[in-house]
Formats: C-alpha cells, structure tokens, sequence
C-alpha cells in the first residue's frame, strides 16, 4: 500500500468513527423520545427536568421505570452536564448509556445534584458540597486511565472497554 492509500483509508476510517458516534447520539435522542411518547400517549403530565429524584436508585428500578429514569438522566447528562462541565474539548464517550459504570455514578450524581442545589434543603454550601464531592470525582473516575471510558477517548469514539 502507498502513503496516498494509507492516507485515504485514514481518513474514511475518522468519517466511519464521526458516523457512529452520530448515530449513538441519535440513538439518546431515540431513547428520549421514546420516553416522551409514552407520557403523552397515557396522558400524564410532562415530565420536567427537575422533578423530584427516583425513590430508588436506577439499577433497583423495574423495566419500564429504569427506561424512564435513563431517559431523563440522558437529557440531564446531554443537555446541561456536558455542556456545562464537559465542555467540546473533552472527549465524552457519544454512547456513555452503554457503560453500566457510567449510567450508575452519572445517576447518583444527579440525585445529589437535585438534593444539593436546591439550597432551601441543603443550605447555601449545597452547591459547593456538590461540586467538591459529587461532580469531581465522578468525572475523575470516568476520565480515569481505567475508567469506563478509557478506550472511547480516542477519534474513533465508543468502543466497549474490553475490545
């Protein structure tokens, strides 16, 4: 093979990776609306964002409850973790609801994000308390160099953390 080959099979190797990872996106975005369908369909009222935490945490759910809560952690998670903490220059693994390690620290972080921001529970630290003992080490633990997300790091993006 010559360097043009190798660079052509590069390159449409990083276009295969941005199309899966794309399509894991689209797959949150289907779980999401899946969620959404079902509310309307059964007439209950919509769900809001930050409704009171699950009274159970998301592994000692049922079926149908586990799906319910994923889909309201995913929206958490996309729409104000990643883009509030994360940031575009961290590499966040576009299918982190595959890694069980991820869906349960990502739960409990938001269940201490709704008990602790609201300060008329938690007082005027919650916040603070939050972040130091809550948010950074869940991100420390997922970045880690044996955490979940150790092989989806690269420009390929998710990969199982045994292949």
């Amino acid at each position: 093979m010559t360097y043009t080959d190798d660079r052509v099979d590069s390159g449409l190797t990083d276009r295969v990776s941005l199309l899966q990872n794309a399509m894991h996106k689209l797959g949150a975005d289907v779980i999401r609306l899946q969620t959404q369908l079902s509310e309307i369909a059964t007439a209950a009222p919509p769900r809001s964002q930050e409704r009171a935490p699950a009274s159970q945490f998301i592994f000692n759910l049922s079926r149908d409850e586990y799906r319910g809560e994923l889909a309201a952690l995913v929206s958490w998670v996309n729409d104000f973790l990643i883009p509030v903490y994360a940031g575009p220059v961290t590499r966040w693994c576009p299918a982190w609801w595959e890694h069980h390690e991820a869906v349960g620290r990502l739960h409990a972080l938001r269940l201490s994000y709704l008990e602790l921001t609201d300060t008329t529970i938690s007082g005027a630290s919650g916040p603070g308390i939050w972040h130091r003992d809550h948010l950074d080490p869940v991100l420390d633990r997922l970045f880690a160099p044996d955490g979940p997300f150790v092989n989806c790091l690269g420009p390929a993006g998710h990969r199982p953390k045994d292949s």
